[in-house]
């Protein structure tokens, strides 16, 4: 959306037509990060039987406070009034701006070698059995889905607390005060709550998502070496190496491969996971886990 056309005016004393009212509705709704803590509303071109308490009305005047900087705003659009024009140059810029748009998936990653394992493990001065063991609660030890995609699990909770919860109630199941196991739907499919949440904030839904073999937050990408997070997600795209670099450099920028050498699973899991590891029993998988690999 680069413009909107209105026929007549829209708010308080408009004509306040179906199609003009879903037009602002929809134009505002793109420019929500202009009017926080707006949430996205409704798209239904209705004002309700008392405009004045209309979500649509509170948005404009707030568009024309915040933006437009008007003392008193009357929460009125005019066709081709200061407050339209103001819009559509706002949309306008909105539209010019460059989209993150994900990768294409590859079917023809390379896969880790035990070299890969043993040169990590030499950088961070811990054993080998150690990275498995992280690789295999965290992911399962695969780095991608079948269809080439990295492996990703989106948080709802993550997006809502980026975004000042804008979109809770217009889309109660990409973005969620609260977390809530239900909201995940598993596997590659993951990939569709998190295109959605990316048509409405990108930057901030990549960073709601774990990533790869080590599934980091996509909002440690700069602890993980990168300048950005869309460049931290093309990376988790490209191989399963260049994967494990990300993991060396997020554990050495928090300090935790001091526990990897120790085996302080405990320590490591709370570094890693956050203070509630133990609800999820981070720490108990993860020795398991490296019991496993030690033995071979």
């Amino acid at each position: 959306m680069s413009s909107i056309r209105i026929t007549q005016a829209v708010g308080l004393g408009g004509t306040n037509s179906l199609n003009d009212v879903k037009a602002v509705q929809t134009a505002l709704n793109k420019l929500l990060k202009l009017i926080p803590p707006t949430q996205a509303l409704i798209v239904d071109g209705r004002l309700n039987s008392r405009p004045e308490s209309s979500k649509t009305i509170g948005a404009i005047k707030l568009f024309q406070s915040k933006v437009l900087n008007m003392v008193r705003p009357d929460g009125k659009i005019d066709p081709n009034g200061r407050t339209h024009k103001k819009i559509n140059e706002k949309l306008i810029a909105e539209t010019s701006q460059v989209h993150f748009k994900l990768p294409i998936a590859s079917t023809d990653v390379q896969k880790l070698s035990e070299s890969d394992y043993q040169d990590i493990a030499n950088q961070l001065g811990c054993k080998i059995a150690a990275i498995k063991a992280v690789a295999e609660v965290e992911s399962a030890g695969d780095a991608f889905f079948p269809n080439g995609k990295p492996k990703v699990l989106y948080e709802a909770h993550i997006f809502s607390r980026f975004t000042n919860h804008r979109f809770d109630t217009s889309h109660p199941t990409i973005s969620s005060r609260s977390w809530n196991r239900s909201l995940y739907t598993g596997g590659s499919q993951e990939y569709a709550r998190l295109e959605k949440a990316m048509e409405l904030d990108v930057t901030e839904a990549l960073k709601s998502a774990s990533w790869g073999r080590f599934q980091i937050m996509g909002f440690n990408y700069s602890a993980s070496g990168f300048a950005s997070v869309e460049a931290f997600v093309k990376t988790m795209f490209s191989s399963e190496r260049k994967q494990l670099d990300a993991f060396v450099s997020f554990v050495k920028s928090k300090g935790l491969e001091k526990h990897l050498l120790t085996l302080n699973w405990a320590a490591f899991a709370k570094g890693y996971n956050g203070s509630q590891y133990a609800q999820n029993k981070y720490d108990i998988k993860l020795q398991k886990a490296f019991d496993k690999y030690d033995e071979k």
